[in-house]
């Protein structure tokens, strides 16, 4: 049966889409070795046809993936005709080198789609994964009590949502967190079922996984895995930790790679901030991504705005509330590593008037004290992540880590600068973060 005929009858799939990039976008590439932007051109033409059928793909779970790996692909062509369509040599061999240049750079690795572990890491520094298999959860119309003991003593965390605490789990004595979240009215509880929703997707050991659901009157309760070590700043602000360059890198990748996964489901997290990274615990450098109760699901063919966020952490499109997509969160990558190397937090102001008027100037810079020994590709890091226009923010993660950053965690870092004056400077900000929330 044609591609043709299978897409008038609805039938086409995520698998489809992918041969039918993939065939086409080689032939194209047969007849137009001559121009390197024209076959870019000719393959953005061949692509747009799928995003016309993204709504016929099945629900089927392998072939979702394959079509947003597919989608992944035209996003690229997008992001690169956009950003070279008025820069254009005209002189024989530039723009093949362009293309080269950035398939070399940005397009060369694609993500994990699965729960795999990033192989960049050594084996003592891979987060744990959950000691349960991914699951997909329904909420339940029952009480939680019945199924699990949650400790009403033992409080992990809390916020304006409500409060995290410890339970334990009848059946099998498994040892679990219940984020209990009050909900007020139907808007509430379908910000939570996204959120459930959301979560059902991420697969992933630098992710925090959800084991169950339960739905009453007044609230809705998470049931997540466990972990014991608290959140990443509060670790770091402890007089008698060290933090080295080596732990940002570290810490830093691993939230990449937790990122990176979600980017690659098409889901945007929205919220990164220090509160939202957790310890895996106590002494280990392991991290996990939690509280997906702002992320989305990004379409590429519906233009996605937000308004809601950390003052400090957004990005210059969430404060003018224009469209948000991959490279939103990697803005707040940048700041968090900005935090873990200086102790400083490059935006925030006297009030969140003065934070948001930072951001939009993109008024920053790396000459304050607390920068003299951070390496030049830490700086370099940074650098590709604050960056005002979206489009020339760096969001391909693979192709921000530097290449020197491996070779100090598998051959021992130099970098082994006991930074107090970094927990130091995070203390301070930590209490002037607290003074500033409403």
């Amino acid at each position: 049966m044609s591609s043709y005929t299978r897409q008038e009858k609805g039938a086409l799939n995520g698998h489809d889409c992918v041969l039918i990039y993939k065939s086409e976008t080689e032939r194209d590439e047969a007849h137009t070795t001559g121009n390197g932007f024209i076959g870019l051109t000719t393959k953005m033409f061949n692509v747009k046809r799928l995003e016309e059928i993204s709504t016929c793909y099945s629900s089927n779970g392998l072939e979702k993936m394959a079509f947003f790996q597919c989608m992944e692909e035209v996003e690229k062509v997008k992001c690169f005709l956009e950003e070279n369509s008025s820069e254009q040599d005209p002189r024989p061999g530039r723009n093949e080198a362009k293309e080269e240049a950035w398939s070399d750079r940005d397009l060369g690795e694609r993500p994990p789609a699965s729960c795999e572990r990033p192989a960049a890491l050594p084996d003592d520094i891979l987060a744990p994964a959950a000691p349960f298999d991914h699951r997909i959860v329904t909420a339940k119309q029952a009480a939680v009590n019945s199924f699990y003991t949650v400790s009403k003593t033992e409080v992990l965390g809390g916020g304006r949502f409500g409060q995290v605490h410890k339970c334990e789990e009848k059946a099998t004595g498994l040892k679990l967190a219940a984020k209990i979240i009050k909900t007020r009215g139907v808007k509430d509880k379908e910000e939570v079922k996204n959120e459930i929703s959301v979560m059902n997707q991420l697969d992933h050991v630098n992710l925090i996984q959800l084991y169950d659901a339960f739905e009453s009157k007044n609230d809705i309760v998470l049931v997540l895995e466990y972990v014991d070590g608290g959140e990443l700043f509060d670790r770091i602000i402890d007089e008698n930790y060290n933090l080295t360059e080596l732990d940002t890198i570290l810490f830093v990748k691993q939230i990449c790679e937790g990122i990176r996964h979600m980017h690659q489901m098409y889901i945007l997290h929205l919220d990164l901030k220090p509160e939202n990274i957790l310890c895996v615990n106590r002494d280990a450098k392991q991290i996990k991504i939690i509280d997906f109760g702002l992320a989305r699901r990004y379409k590429p063919r519906e233009k996605l705005k937000v308004n809601f966020g950390t003052p400090e952490f957004l990005a210059p499109e969430v404060v003018n509330y224009d469209f948000v997509s991959f490279p939103t969160d990697m803005w707040s990558v940048g700041v968090i590593a900005y935090m873990l190397l200086s102790g400083l937090s490059p935006f925030l102001g006297d009030n969140d008037a003065e934070t948001l008027n930072n951001i939009l100037a993109c008024r920053w810079d790396l000459e304050d004290e607390e920068f003299q020994d951070v390496s030049e590709e830490a700086r370099e890091f940074i650098s590709k992540l604050l960056i005002k226009e979206k489009r020339k923010r760096r969001s391909r993660i693979a192709a921000l880590i530097p290449r020197t950053c491996d070779q100090r965690v598998y051959g021992g870092c130099p970098f082994e600068r006991k930074t107090t004056v970094v927990a130091a400077a995070l203390r301070r900000f930590l209490e002037k973060s607290a003074v500033l929330m409403p």
